[in-house]
C-alpha cells in the first residue's frame, strides 16, 4: 500500500447486525460514513414489514375462508347427478387442454343423461297425475249415483211409511194387500241382490225369509187353518220382531238393503196384529181365527216348533251338509261362519269356545232355545191382547228408529268425515304432484344458471372454473307436501337429492381467490419491493 493511498478501514465483521451497528462506540465510529446507509435499510424494512405483514393476513383471511367453505360443504352430502358421493371440484388453472376437452365432454354426457331421467320422471309423474285426476272423476260420478240411489231408496221408504200408517187407521182391511204388493217387490229385488254377492246361503240359513212365506200362505191359500196361523202369528211375534232387538235392525231410509230388512221384520208382525185385533168381520175373511182361543200357550209353541224344526233340518241338509266344501272354501258364507268369524261378538267368542267338531249342532240348538223363549210372549199374551200387541209393536218400531237415528249420527257420520278426509288427501296429493310436475319442468336442464339474491357479487366466471350440478330448491315441491309428508309414489325419483337448503347455489360458487392466486400474488409483491429496493 503507497503512502498516497487513503488509509483502507477494517471491513464490516459478518457477524454483525443492526444491534452493533446501533451501539453507541460503533455510531461515534462510523456516524459519518454509515448515515446514509441506516436511512435506506430503515426504509427497506419499513416497505418489506407492511407488504408482507398484509399478503400474511389476506392468506391468513382466504385460507380460514376456504376451510369454513370446506367445512359447510362436505356434512352436507352433494350429489353429483349420477349419485357418485361427495365432489368439490377446485380451480386449476394449469391443466391442459386435453384434459379440459376430456373432462367436458364426461360432462356434458353426464348432463344429457341426467336431463333424460328428469324428462321420464316429469313423463311419470304427468302419468300419475293424469290417472289421480281420473280416478276422482270416476269416484265423483259413481258417488253421484249412489246418492241419486239414495235417494230414490229414501223416498220410498218415507212414501212407505207414511201409507202404512194411513192404511192402519182408515181402512186396515187393506193392510194384507199393501204386505203382499210389497213383498213381491222387496223379496225377489233382495235374493237378486244377494245371489249376485254370492250371499244367497244367507236367504235359506234365515227364519224370517221362511216365515215371510208362510205368512203369505196362509193369507191367501189356507186362511181357514188355525194351526198355521197359530204357528205363523207365535214366529212372527216371536223371533222375528225380536230380531230387531237382537240383531240391531235400523230405520235408515236411505239404504235400500236396511228399508227391505226393516219391512221383513216389523210389517208381517204389523199384518198378522191387524188380522187378529183390528180387521173388521176377521173371521168371515178368515175363518182359522175363530178356534184360536181352544189352544194353550204351550200347545201353541210345540205347533209352532213343528214349521221351525222342518225348516232348521232342510237347512242343515242341504246347506251345511251337502254345500260344506263351497262354505269351507269360502266360496260361499252363511250366517254360521258369519257369526263364527265374528271376533267382537259374544255369539262368535261363544262358539270359538266350544270343539270345532260340534260347533254347528251346539248353534243349531241355541238358535232353537232362543226361538222357544221369544215365542213365549205371544203365545200367552199379544194373541189374546190388543193392547199389549200394539205396546209390543210400538216398543221395536221405537227401537229400529233409534238404531237409524245412531246409524245416522255416528255410522253414517263417521264413514262420510272418512270419506271427505280421503278425498281431502287426495286432492292435496294431486296438487302437490301438480306444482312439482310444473317446478320440474321449469328447471329440467341440469346447467340451468345459478340464482343469486340481491346485492350480492355473481362470481367470477374466469377460465378453469367449474360448479358442481346441484339441486334447485324447488325440489322441495317434488317431495314434500305443504303439511311436510312425503308424497307417495317419489321416494325413488332420480330428482330428489338429499340437500334442501336454499342457498346451496351461492355454497356451491367458487372462491373470489384460490390458495394459487394468492400465492402468485405475494410473490408479485416481492418482486415489486426488490424493484424498488
Amino acid at each position: 500500500m503507497s503512502s498516497t493511498d487513503p488509509p483502507r478501514r477494517d471491513p464490516l465483521p459478518r457477524s454483525s447486525s443492526f444491534t452493533n451497528i446501533m451501539t453507541l462506540p460503533s455510531l461515534d465510529r462510523y456516524s459519518e460514513d454509515w448515515a446514509g446507509a441506516l436511512t435506506l435499510l430503515d426504509v427497506i424494512e419499513t416497505f418489506f414489514d407492511s407488504r408482507l405483514d398484509l399478503f400474511n393476513r389476506r392468506i391468513k383471511a382466504q385460507s380460514s375462508k376456504l376451510k369454513s367453505r370446506a367445512v359447510e360443504l362436505l356434512p352436507k352430502g352433494l350429489r353429483t347427478p349420477g349419485g357418485g358421493g361427495s365432489t368439490i371440484l377446485y380451480v386449476d388453472e394449469e391443466v391442459d387442454d386435453d384434459r379440459e376437452k376430456g373432462k367436458d365432454r364426461e360432462r356434458d354426457s353426464v348432463g344429457e343423461k341426467y336431463r333424460r331421467e328428469v324428462e321420464r320422471e316429469v313423463e311419470r309423474i304427468k302419468v300419475k297425475l293424469a290417472a289421480k285426476v281420473t280416478h276422482l272423476s270416476s269416484s265423483w260420478r259413481s258417488a253421484q249415483v249412489v246418492r241419486t240411489k239414495d235417494k230414490i231408496s229414501f223416498l220410498f221408504g218415507v212414501m212407505s211409511l207414511a201409507f202404512t200408517c194411513l192404511l192402519y187407521g182408515m181402512r186396515p182391511d187393506y193392510m194384507p194387500l199393501a204386505y203382499t204388493v210389497q213383498s213381491a217387490l222387496y223379496l225377489p229385488l233382495r235374493f237378486y241382490t244377494y245371489k249376485r254377492k254370492a250371499w244367497h246361503y244367507f236367504l235359506f240359513g234365515g227364519l224370517c225369509y221362511f216365515v215371510n212365506v208362510l205368512d203369505l200362505l196362509w193369507i191367501w191359500v189356507f186362511p181357514s187353518s188355525t194351526t198355521l196361523f197359530i204357528c205363523c202369528y207365535l214366529l212372527t211375534l216371536g223371533p222375528i220382531a225380536s230380531a230387531i232387538i237382537t240383531w240391531r235392525n235400523s230405520l235408515v231410509f236411505h239404504s235400500l238393503d236396511k228399508i227391505i230388512s226393516i219391512f221383513i221384520h216389523i210389517y208381517p208382525p204389523m199384518v198378522l196384529s191387524v188380522i187378529r185385533h183390528n180387521y173388521p168381520n176377521a173371521e168371515e175373511r178368515y175363518p182359522g181365527l175363530r178356534d184360536v182361543d181352544n189352544y194353550k200357550w204351550y200347545t201353541m209353541i210345540l205347533l209352532s216348533g213343528v214349521p221351525y224344526i222342518l225348516w232348521q233340518a232342510a237347512y242343515y241338509k242341504f246347506i251345511s251338509l251337502d254345500r260344506k266344501s263351497k262354505i269351507e272354501s269360502g266360496q260361499r258364507q252363511n250366517s254360521f261362519q258369519y257369526l263364527l268369524n265374528d271376533k267382537r261378538g259374544p255369539i262368535g267368542k261363544a262358539l270359538r269356545g266350544i270343539r270345532p267338531e260340534h260347533r254347528e249342532l251346539w248353534f243349531i240348538f241355541c238358535q232353537l232355545i232362543y226361538s222357544i223363549i221369544f215365542m213365549i210372549p205371544p203365545a200367552t199374551l199379544f194373541i189374546h191382547s190388543s193392547r199389549a200387541s200394539s205396546a209390543f209393536l210400538i216398543i221395536i218400531f221405537a227401537v229400529s228408529a233409534w238404531n237409524g237415528a245412531s246409524f245416522y249420527v255416528e255410522v253414517f257420520g263417521r264413514k262420510f268425515e272418512r270419506e271427505l278426509e280421503k278425498l281431502r288427501k287426495e286432492m292435496e296429493l294431486a296438487s302437490a304432484t301438480g306444482t312439482s310436475t310444473s317446478s320440474i319442468a321449469s328447471n329440467s336442464t341440469p346447467h340451468s344458471p345459478s340464482t343469486f339474491t340481491e346485492g350480492e357479487p355473481e362470481p367470477d366466471s374466469g377460465e378453469g372454473q367449474r360448479r358442481d350440478f346441484h339441486s334447485n330448491s324447488s325440489n322441495e315441491s317434488v317431495y314434500e307436501s305443504d303439511q311436510g309428508r312425503p308424497a307417495k309414489g317419489l321416494d325413488d325419483s332420480p330428482l330428489i337429492l338429499p340437500s334442501t337448503a336454499t342457498q346451496q347455489a351461492r355454497d356451491m360458487e367458487a372462491s373470489e381467490y384460490t390458495l394459487d392466486k394468492a400465492v402468485e400474488e405475494v410473490n408479485r409483491g416481492e418482486k415489486e419491493g426488490k424493484k424498488d429496493i
